[in-house]
């Protein structure tokens, strides 16, 4: 049987097929494939179109559930979160070559023309461009995927809100996936809503998308807005940032951590009787607060060495760079800094989970023990209590020689006779030999 090849290519850009009448050089045919274009018509679909924000409004609820929404809720098992979400301030549109920031609920509110598309979306490498979106729609993202020439693979990522924390490396872009979480106070118990974060990173603009309402985008601007005078502020520093704000919203968590445990160990040995089920529903509580966060933070070290070793590689000074076509590098300095950090972040809380595991393991101890010391006084009493049955039982056989006619040892009888003192002290002889042969046996 002859053998058939597939040839597969991943992560290729799909690009327009043109017919020429000569074959393409290679320096022709390089040059293509490295070339990245914007398209501004598509663009300014979105962020100029003011009929676009009036066209979503009621086109998810026309649709009703689809696909993708029945496989999120199916498999995925997480809240969907309404892409028209009302909230102030939702877009993002920097660019400092363009001399200002914007900030807009909506697309129509950014009062763009489209003559300013060129010059804030530069395609050259001097200028920086960075457009944060949260809570999308799906027309919305797909025709700013498609303006940007974004591959299907990670439009798909997107839309589906994959979960899974990665870096991809395409041609002109790579795209990048980090979950970040919020704190719920709505319910007794403090719990962790994890969300993710997409960013896509060009050589001079990056795209980040989130569908929750985060604050991770305002701390980049305010960090922009602070370093851009110090620091060369370019679509990987804003990557940086985005990554390192994230890791640094787990230290209010981590150090509340901390201190609950501290407390904990602190009352391990001077709980009072009734504050034991309390006290163990709030080491539960903490327990589970400290392993939420171990499964958030446990991914992020293997996706930055892996980033690290593809895109942060050290070249040689005689060496081309190639910058503008791979982007990502220059950032050791940076990754393994937000590396150190979450380092850092697993072992305390490997630590705090270690402590709590054995404060834990010494508060049960200490209830068994106390168990084991409330059974052994109820023993103690039943054994006291069968042998004072015992006595009184022997005792009632001496008892029943009352029942002759004897004569007591009373004023009231002229006539004693030797039986009362016999009978008498028959028992008391028979009472202490019983206790004293209950004790040579230990039964009390």
């Amino acid at each position: 049987m002859p053998s058939i090849k597939f040839t597969t290519k991943l992560h290729a850009e799909p690009e327009a097929i043109e017919v020429l009448d000569g074959e393409p050089s290679d320096s022709e045919e390089k040059q293509s494939n490295n070339r990245f274009s914007i398209d501004f018509d598509g663009l300014g679909k979105v962020l100029v179109q003011q009929e676009l924000d009036a066209q979503n409004n009621g086109q998810d609820e026309a649709e009703g559930l689809g696909y993708n929404e029945i496989r999120k809720k199916n498999c995925y098992a997480f809240s969907t979160i309404s892409a028209n979400h009302a909230k102030s301030q939702r877009i993002i549109l920097y660019s400092p070559s363009f001399g200002s920031t914007f900030q807009a609920a909506c697309f129509s509110e950014l009062n763009l023309v489209e003559t300013d598309l060129p010059s804030i979306f530069s395609e050259e490498s001097e200028h920086l461009w960075w457009m944060d979106v949260q809570n999308p729609s799906e027309t919305e993202l797909r025709l700013l995927c498609s303006a940007f020439r974004i591959h299907p693979l990670t439009v798909e990522d997107i839309l589906n809100r994959e979960i899974q924390e990665k870096i991809e490396d395409f041609t002109h872009y790579y795209f990048a996936s980090f979950r970040s979480y919020r704190v719920e106070d709505t319910t007794p118990d403090k719990t962790y809503t994890p969300y993710t974060i997409y960013m896509v990173v060009f050589p001079t603009g990056t795209l980040s998308f989130c569908f929750d309402d985060s604050e991770h985008a305002n701390h980049v601007l305010q960090r922009i807005e602070l370093l851009k005078h110090y620091v060369i502020i370019n679509s990987d520093w804003i990557f940086y940032a985005f990554v390192d704000d994230i890791v640094d919203s787990f230290n209010p968590s981590i150090n509340q951590i901390e201190k609950q445990v501290n407390k904990i160990e602190d009352q391990v040995y001077t709980t009072r009787e009734d504050d034991k089920q309390a006290f163990i529903h709030q080491i539960e509580e903490v327990r589970r607060s400290s392993s939420a966060l171990l499964r958030l933070l446990g991914g992020k070290n293997n996706v930055l060495s892996g980033f690290e070793k593809h895109h942060c590689i050290g070249k040689l000074e005689d060496e081309p760079s190639d910058e503008e076509t791979h982007p990502g590098n220059g950032l050791r300095l940076y990754i393994n800094d937000v590396m150190d950090h979450v380092t850092t972040m697993l072992a305390n809380l490997h630590h705090f989970e270690s402590l709590l595991a054995r404060s834990q393991n010494n508060y049960l101890a200490g209830l068994s023990i106390d168990r084991m010391r409330g059974s052994q006084r109820v023993n103690r009493f039943i054994h006291v209590m069968a042998v004072i049955s015992m006595i009184l039982t022997a005792m009632t056989i001496i008892c029943a020689l009352f029942s002759t006619n004897v004569n007591a040892n009373v004023p009231l009888y002229a006539n004693n006779t030797p039986a009362w003192y016999i009978i008498v002290g028959a028992e008391i002889a028979v009472s202490l030999a019983l206790f004293w042969l209950a004790r040579r046996l230990k039964w009390c």
